[in-house]
């Protein structure tokens, strides 16, 4: 009867062992999921194929605005100007290219290629009597740009997409 017992002690301790011996190999695998991790450095320059870079120069009361095409893609342009609440703007454009939206940007209606840079779009400070009164050279013009990728319709023509994300872009 000893022999016996001791043959199932030794029975039950060797599947114990086994047991545990598969325990052991399966929790690294485990543990190396939970622990795992991965460094993430530097960054990446996300390009969407559209840029432009603006162009300004101030004569007097006057802003001449220009946007050239720094991008590797045709791309369409818009502008929107701001200035205090004093102070009237009125905008000229001797090429006829700009047109002022119901959104107040102004958009210019052709495509600048890379490289082009939009005809003129001046805008001119009014002088009113409250403003006269105080500095004239205390103000300023601010001009917004943005630029989106042309698109192309299927009869060739081009138009502009202002509602589109970056991530669409992209691909």
């Amino acid at each position: 009867m000893t022999e016996k017992r001791t043959f199932r002690i030794g029975r039950t301790v060797l599947f114990l062992c086994a047991f545990a011996l598969t325990g052991a190999l399966s929790a690294g695998r485990s543990m190396a999921y939970f622990s795992t991790y991965a460094l993430a450095r530097g960054g990446h320059e996300l390009r969407l194929g559209a840029q432009t870079k603006i162009r300004e120069k101030i004569d007097h009361l006057s802003k001449h605005i220009q946007i050239e095409n720094t991008g590797e893609a045709p791309c369409f342009v818009r502008v929107k100007v701001f200035s205090g609440s004093l102070v009237g703007i009125t905008f000229s454009d001797a090429s006829g290219n700009w047109s002022l939206g119901e959104d107040g940007y102004w958009y210019y209606g052709k495509v600048l290629l890379p490289g082009e840079i939009a005809e003129e779009l001046v805008a001119s400070m009014q002088v009113t009597e409250e403003m006269s009164r105080l500095e004239a050279g205390s103000f300023d013009i601010i001009v917004i740009q943005e630029c989106t990728p042309a698109l192309w319709r299927e009869d060739g023509t081009p138009y502009a997409d202002w509602t589109r994300k970056g991530e669409e872009d992209a691909g």
